[in-house]
């Protein structure tokens, strides 16, 4: 996972190319010069939070492509509908519950990866 400026420039202009924006269009959206603009697109330049969170907003994308270029879960229209038909404070319950399914299965998964490693490297 590459958080360097020039790969989060890239992707602000990969998305915006998608988006069919100009540099002039996203930096009017953004507000935000369209020479600093250019100056993150390349990689030139840094940028402070708000000015990553205007960038999202304006082309629509979490902040966490951005940063991490990881695409965001597509939300799950079967799921969703199931738990917005529970009463809400079972959907609380609902969200506790697959939070700690999320966390136990990270958990697993390390160990699972850290138990390859351990026999990787005994067997070399």
């Amino acid at each position: 996972m590459d958080m360097s400026n020039i790969a989060i420039g890239a992707r602000i202009r990969k998305t915006r190319e998608e988006r069919g924006y100009t540099r002039e269009q996203l930096a009017e959206y953004a507000d935000v010069s369209a020479d600093f603009l250019w100056e993150i697109e390349t990689g030139k330049k840094g940028m402070k939070a708000q000015n990553l969170g205007k960038i999202a907003v304006a082309l629509d994308v979490p902040t966490d492509y951005l940063i991490l270029g990881k695409t965001p879960y597509k939300e799950n229209v079967k799921i969703n509908s199931m738990i917005a038909a529970l009463p809400n404070e079972i959907q609380k319950q609902v969200e506790k519950m697959i939070t700690l399914f999320v966390n136990t299965l990270w958990i697993s998964t390390r160990s699972i990866t850290e138990n390859d490693r351990t026999e990787n490297k005994k067997g070399d």
